[in-house]
């Protein structure tokens, strides 16, 4: 009765009478009472030790199993006390060889409970007691230092990680013990690390254990997780002023960088090579007139500068890694589908991910992977379908990597689809979303389509597949709905604009024929004629008047417009550019002729309300920027910018 007192269902009653009287249970364990667990937790919790003391009456009672995952009171305080001195006196009180059979239903220890949590200290203190831990498994076979990085405990985890290294000579060659650097283990510690982004970590590993970049499990290989690594610089949108920092900015010698290899470079060779390396690429050929003490000041001193150096150095410590990988990969002497085995993944994760430095390198190790065929599509086919414009990009411009790629250019699928018949296809549904709105959804795909249009062979415009439909028939039949919910975004958006460059004519032409201040009697010339405030009047009445009229008919020939695919391509956008460009001058010069009336009527030797107007004047301005600017501004851009078919920029690459 007093084992089950205090337990709420019966479930928790046949649980706990099953763990406590089952012959299975292990004779020598000590248990306690409900009542006795849930103070002694609170203790622990508070980090009360004498409140704790009370409980341990016997030797074993430090070893105890006090819940059902059969925790000890260590593993416990590891994972919620905030008092060290308390896991202090508990470690004084637990023998050295004891440790090690401190385990839980998972069989985890109390480092493994350490690494879980990101207990760095008590890791140490662990780890100082009884180094064995280190290399003991849990009952899925994984170490310490796998479960640290596992939670992305990085403090942990680089811990464990020297002081595996300091230990592993002598215990790890003890039966029962295992490496982290060998077998299966090294592969997932090895991604594992990748994957986290700890590419220095990467570097070291691969340059002190090779085997680590040669080894599999499963399906899992250090160049698969290199692969779909989100840190190349393709994966990044830089603004204008971004890509300027980033490719000319940076590229005189990093003094900070310097020092750095200066330092290392006694202690690690090889890792002074790597930051070497890594920071060349970051700066040479830079406006030479700029003085180094100002490029270290900018570095020092400047949040936004300094993160696109950081991110610059992050993008080419990743390839560098990668080529690490597959030189490695390369020394195997195995041939055929082992070496195919590592490849084939990484090429089919790498074109997922549209990253183009990862299919570059692995192709230029591997000349046969640019054969590789994802889900019965070469490269170039799964590139178009899914709209990887990176990776097109690469595959069709670049003629150093590349070979054989007029053979890529008459290939044929299942179906009888050529390449062009592939980019009629409607792109998958996440590829459309990244731009905003169906119409310029619809220009994205037409802009696939002729581009793709210019790399086949010409006969391939007419040629059918096992439908008979040719590529434009394709085109028009994935695209059908995309188009009518085009046609309804730029109708509705046309009718919006249309009602407001009305109202400001009807506005401007209003107050042409009233001009402030009235007309001489005898002439019928403006009083105010001569002032340089009438002037402006006028002429921004004027501006307003004719840019607003023009907006007009240009809204309207949208409204108008028959709406075929091609016509989405320049026809349209270019029609709600202008237009919404002429409506912004509009609105702009009506302000301004507003704010002169206002001057005229009431501002007649009174400098000071010139400031009032001025800024009233700018807040409707301010506000028709904010919010009608972007998508100006992303019209222009999709229509006239440098577009998604440039060419591919080395900035990610180290050369």
């Amino acid at each position: 009765m007093d084992t089950v007192l205090g337990l709420h269902t019966a479930n928790d009653v046949w649980k706990k009478l099953k763990t406590t009287y089952s012959p299975s249970a292990t004779p020598t364990t000590t248990t306690t009472s409900n009542k006795e667990n849930r103070l002694l937790y609170g203790a622990i919790l508070n980090g009360d030790w004498e409140k704790a003391r009370e409980f341990f009456n016997e030797k074993d009672a430090w070893t105890a199993k006090i819940n059902d995952d059969n925790e000890s009171p260590l593993h416990v305080a590891i994972g919620t006390c905030k008092n060290i001195e308390f896991l202090e006196n508990l470690l004084k009180e637990i023998d050295r060889e004891s440790l090690p059979k401190l385990v839980t239903n998972r069989k985890l220890n109390v480092l493994h409970r350490a690494a879980l949590v990101g207990n760095t200290k008590a890791a140490e203190m662990l780890v100082e007691k009884n180094p064995l831990l280190l290399f003991i498994v849990d009952n899925q076979k994984y170490l310490p230092i796998h479960r640290a990085i596992f939670g992305s405990h990085e403090n942990t985890f680089l811990y464990l990680l020297d002081a595996t290294k300091q230990h592993i000579r002598v215990i790890s060659q003890q039966d029962g013990y295992q490496s982290p650097f060998e077998g299966v283990n090294s592969v997932v510690l090895l991604t594992n690390v990748i994957a986290e982004g700890l590419l220095d970590v990467a570097y070291e590993l691969i340059k002190e254990y090779p085997y680590m970049a040669r080894t599999k499990k499963g399906n899992s290989t250090a160049l698969k997780a290199i692969a779909k690594l989100d840190a190349y610089y393709s994966g990044t949108r830089y603004n204008f002023y971004q890509r300027f920092i980033y490719s000319y900015v940076l590229k005189e010698n990093n003094i900070d960088n310097a020092y750095e290899i200066q330092d290392i470079e006694s202690q690690d060779p090889d890792k002074a090579k790597f930051v070497a390396n890594c920071s060349r690429s970051c700066f040479h050929s830079v406006v030479r007139m700029i003085h180094v003490k100002f490029l270290k000041v900018a570095l020092l001193h400047v949040p936004h500068i300094k993160h696109l150096h950081e991110e610059k150095v992050k993008h080419n410590k990743v390839v560098m890694v990668l080529k690490c990988i597959c030189e490695e990969v390369g020394k195997i002497d195995e041939v055929g589908d082992h070496i195919c085995e590592h490849y084939h993944e990484a090429m089919t994760l790498a074109l997922e991910n549209d990253i183009p430095e990862a299919i570059e390198e692995i192709i230029t190790s591997f000349p046969e992977a640019i054969w590789t065929k994802h889900n019965d599509y070469y490269l170039t086919q799964f590139a178009i379908i899914n709209r990887c414009e990176k990776v097109y990009n690469f595959l069709v411009h670049d003629h150093e990597v590349v070979i054989d790629k007029h053979l890529h250019k008459v290939r044929i699928d299942k179906d009888g689809n050529n390449l062009l018949h592939l980019a009629g296809h409607l792109a998958p549904i996440a590829k459309l979303n990244l731009v905003s709105g169906a119409a310029l959804q619809m220009q994205r795909e037409l802009q696939w389509f002729e581009q793709v249009k210019k790399f086949v062979l010409h006969r391939h415009n007419r040629t059918k597949n096992k439908n008979q439909e040719t590529p434009i028939m394709v085109f028009r039949r994935e695209h059908k709905d995309l188009r009518k919910e085009g046609e309804e975004w730029m109708k509705k958006t046309a009718d919006s604009y249309t009602i407001t460059a009305a109202l400001i004519i009807t506005i401007v032409f209003a107050a042409a024929i009233t001009v402030p201040g009235g007309n001489d009697g005898n002439t019928g010339k403006a009083i105010f004629a001569n002032k340089s405030s009438f002037i402006i009047f006028a002429v921004s009445d004027a501006i307003s008047l004719f840019a607003s009229t023009t907006s007009l008919l240009l809204f309207l020939s949208i409204l108008t417009a028959r709406y075929r695919d091609e016509d989405f391509l320049y026809r349209l956008p270019k029609r709600l550019i202008l237009g919404l460009a002429m409506l912004f001058l509009s609105v702009t010069s009506m302000m301004v002729a507003f704010s002169a009336t206002l001057y005229i009527m009431f501002g007649q030797e009174k400098k000071w309300i010139l400031i009032p107007i001025a800024a009233l004047t700018c807040l409707p301005i301010a506000s028709f920027v904010t919010l009608q600017l972007p998508l100006l501004v992303d019209l222009i851009s999709s229509t006239y910018g440098h577009g998604i078919f440039g060419k591919q920029s080395d900035h990610g690459r180290i050369k």
